[in-house]
């Protein structure tokens, strides 16, 4: 328990946890974004390979 209380101090004490809190932060923002536009990309392939098969067929 002692460890976990003396990281804990040395985590808030350091500028280094402040980094890793904002690269973060930034990783989840940039997927918030391109999550949505894959999901774009993928229905709108989806489309294009029905509509090939149907032609092929």
């Amino acid at each position: 328990m002692q460890a976990i209380q003396n990281y804990a101090k040395r985590f808030v004490k350091e500028q280094d946890g402040v980094t890793i809190v904002e690269m973060v932060i930034i990783v989840a923002v940039i997927l918030i974004l391109i999550i949505p536009a894959l999901v774009d990309l993928g229905e709108t392939e989806d489309k294009k390979i029905k509509e090939l098969t149907k032609k092929i067929s």
